[in-house]
């Protein structure tokens, strides 16, 4: 028999491969079981098999493995101890018997068991991953089909809301509208009555001069509402602001221009910042509108002083110990009107004194809010308010424009 036949198919194995004769002889034996061995190529040849076993093997080998071969010419998952250079080494075995030109050989082939424990331990433990793995996408599958249901009902909450918030618009513009014919035609007949009618008691007349002034206040408070309502959907048009330009426009809207009784002083200039240019008008003429309201009768003069200029502040209003400074234009308005009693935030948050001043001062307040600005106030009855109004100055880069 060619016993280097087949050499170079066995080396190339990672696993204890051999063969022998019927004596017991070492017919063949590739590299890998040569190296745990210690054996060189040629010295494993005509080795006899019982030799390279353990005591307890080299037993089981003649009791029982040698002669269960003879008799079935096959035999698996047989262990064997072999000597090893290190120790011994633990082997899982399986053999076939082939007669060739009469001479039997026995060819076995195997695993060292320490390599299938590791294997199998490495199986088990991959096999832990993909349960852990399986069990975690079960779990991010519950967490996303959670996730889908709770973005369905806050969709169907937010057009539940979006329906309500359109229909608290429809209402207020229904009532401001229905609100204001019956005021329009109070003012009318209220004029008609004092322009037509002849010979009228003095007390009369001052009574219907009375019911038309506080039917035009009735009217402008329903419009300003009605502004404060829709203020939240606005988009600021931002263009470049002329301060005094629109001082002098917001005075002429009120015709106050002319009016011995009050007095408005303000800048020819001032710092150059971007807004929306109606929006602004309005604050001006909410403000207007207040003082007006809010004379002080034991002042013969209604003083009004508007002034501007450019500061830097601390744009992280909210957040302590954060530092930004950005330009913002300062605008203080102050008249001697007769002022009022509560603090300015607690005004404008308090329904039960929600008049006309207040509305007009939340109104205020929303537009500078709506341009990221503040606006403080300081006032003490019977002399006067003090407003303070922050506007950042943007320049034309940080503009977005329609």
């Amino acid at each position: 028999m060619n016993q280097n036949s087949g050499h170079n198919f066995y080396d190339a194995i990672p696993c204890f491969l051999f063969s022998f004769s019927e004596s017991g002889k070492i017919i063949k034996m590739n590299a890998e079981m040569r190296s745990k061995l210690g054996l060189e190529p040629k010295q494993a040849l005509g080795l006899q098999l019982e030799d390279l076993l353990t005591v307890g093997s080299k037993i089981f080998y003649q009791t029982h493995f040698y002669p269960m071969i003879k008799m079935q010419n096959t035999a698996r998952e047989i262990y064997l101890s072999f000597k090893g250079i290190h120790g011994a080494i633990p082997v899982l075995l399986n053999v076939e018997v082939q007669h060739l030109a009469g001479e039997i050989e026995i060819i076995c082939g195997g695993m060292e068991i320490s390599n299938r424990n590791r294997y199998e331990k490495e199986l088990i433990e991959a096999k832990k991953e993909a349960e852990v793995a399986l069990n975690e996408n079960a779990e991010l599958k519950k967490v996303k089909n959670a996730l889908v249901e709770q973005q369905q009902i806050l969709e169907s909450q937010f057009r539940k809301l979006k329906s309500l918030k359109q229909q608290q618009q429809e209402v207020f513009k229904l009532i401001a509208h229905d609100l204001q014919e019956p005021l329009r035609k109070s003012i009318f007949f209220s004029d008609y009555i004092l322009t037509k009618i002849k010979g009228l008691p003095k007390d009369a007349m001052a009574r219907l001069e009375k019911i038309s002034g506080f039917s035009s206040q009735m009217s402008d408070m329903l419009l300003t509402l009605l502004r404060y309502k829709e203020i939240e959907d606005v988009t600021l048009n931002y263009r470049k602001i002329d301060l005094p330009v629109l001082i002098k426009n917001a005075i002429e809207e009120l015709n106050i221009q002319n009016d011995k009784k009050i007095s408005v002083t303000y800048p020819s200039t001032s710092p150059e910042f971007y807004g929306d240019n109606r929006m602004i008008t309005r604050l001006i003429v909410e403000l207007l509108k207040n003082s007006r309201s809010d004379k002080n009768p034991e002042n013969k003069l209604l003083t009004i002083q508007i002034s501007a200029i450019e500061t830097l502040k601390n744009s992280f209003l909210e957040v302590s110990d954060k530092y930004q400074y950005d330009k913002f234009i300062k605008i203080t308005y102050v008249d001697n009107g007769l002022g009022f009693r509560s603090n300015f935030s607690e005004i404008i948050k308090e329904s039960e004194h929600f008049n006309k001043i207040n509305i007009g001062l939340a109104y205020c307040k929303q537009i500078v809010e709506k341009h990221s600005g503040t606006i403080v106030a300081t006032s003490k009855k019977g002399a006067g308010v003090n407003y303070t109004i922050l506007l950042p100055i943007l320049d034309s880069s940080e503009v977005s424009k329609p």
